[in-house]
């Protein structure tokens, strides 16, 4: 065996477990001659028979760093989001980052108007560009993080709890619209609905603002337990509809209607729940000046907020549902 095909099965094994060399350097040697032969044979070319030195340098150029070769033997994960989670996991970051940037905004300009006797425009941008940049950071590892944590759980083979097509028919070729894409919108709503299920419970110091009020919920304990329960069923309402999707994948302009229903009428409940209360933020959180000044600003500020969320929603719902009638 040419002493060029030994170094480089060597460069090629020095990187796999020692178990694994031995079958591994046969086959790859195995390869290395049959296309070597197959190049001798082939090419003649206009001065002759092609030189073995020659042949073997193609085929070695052919197979390509070794490195890379023995990574393809080892089996190992050479990506961090693979391709059968990443339709989920970037769709996921397309309606997080909107939603946790304009948290971020609100949080910040609270962090702001508390804390600063003489509010400056320029301060205030600055703050806001801090907070926003900080929490968009942090959600984007946190939510790579789950998804890499269960990829690399999942079994070989098996499929993901995040893929798009858990089990794809044939069948499905014949319901345009009923198949990956409607259970991968439903997998990212039921993601975002147990979010904001947990606003209620959040510390402020998961916004970096519990200084502020000792580390208690961000939002205000003394508001009447009803609301808090409404909230929560709504919410429940919203998931048990994600979830008829992800049980029954297809798009109609029934479901549409629906969707986009529920969507407003949670959007009004949120708006009359700020509006209603001296303030749903938590009372530390809110400078005590009535209700002009500051308070209004974030009382106003928050149903800006809900409003952008819920026009965002509206938006991306209609566009995907027109992108998916015109390819039918």
């Amino acid at each position: 065996m040419p002493r060029l095909t030994d170094r480089y099965i060597f460069e090629v094994v020095r990187h796999l477990p020692e178990g694994q060399r031995g079958d591994i350097s046969e086959e790859i040697a195995a390869t290395i001659d049959d296309m070597i032969a197959a190049e001798l044979d082939a090419d003649t070319g206009p001065a002759g028979r092609i030189d073995p030195t020659a042949a073997e340098h193609t085929v070695l150029r052919r197979l390509g760093d070794p490195a890379q070769l023995a990574r393809r033997y080892s089996g190992v994960r050479q990506y961090l989001v693979g391709p059968d989670v990443y339709p989920v996991w970037s769709r996921v970051l397309r309606w997080l980052v909107p939603v946790v940037g304009t948290i971020a905004a609100v949080a910040g300009g609270i962090l702001y108007v508390s804390t600063t006797p003489v509010p400056q425009l320029g301060d205030l941008i600055a703050q806001l560009v801090t907070s926003v940049s900080a929490a968009l950071l942090w959600a984007f590892a946190a939510w790579t993080l789950v998804v890499v944590i269960i990829e690399r759980t999942t079994p070989e083979g098996a499929r993901s709890a995040l893929s798009r097509t858990p089990t794809w028919d044939p069948n499905d070729l014949d319901r345009p619209g009923s198949g990956s894409d409607t259970r991968a919108d439903a997998i990212v709503s039921l993601v975002m609905l147990a979010l904001l299920a947990g606003v209620p419970f959040i510390p402020s110091t998961f916004l970096y603002i519990g200084h502020l009020n000792g580390g208690e919920p961000l939002i205000n304990p003394d508001i009447p337990t009803g609301w808090v329960v409404s909230y929560l069923i709504l919410i429940g309402v919203l998931a048990l509809v994600q979830v008829w999707r992800l049980a029954r994948p297809g798009r109609s302009r029934g479901r549409l209607a629906l969707e986009m229903a529920t969507d407003i009428v949670f959007g009004v409940f949120l708006t009359a729940l700020v509006l209603s209360q001296q303030t749903v933020l938590h009372p530390d959180l809110v400078p005590a000046n009535g209700d002009g000044g500051p308070a209004t600003a974030i009382r106003w500020a928050l149903v800006a907020a809900i409003w952008v969320i819920v026009v965002w929603d509206q938006v991306e719902t209609l566009r995907t549902f027109r992108r998916h009638s015109m390819n039918e």
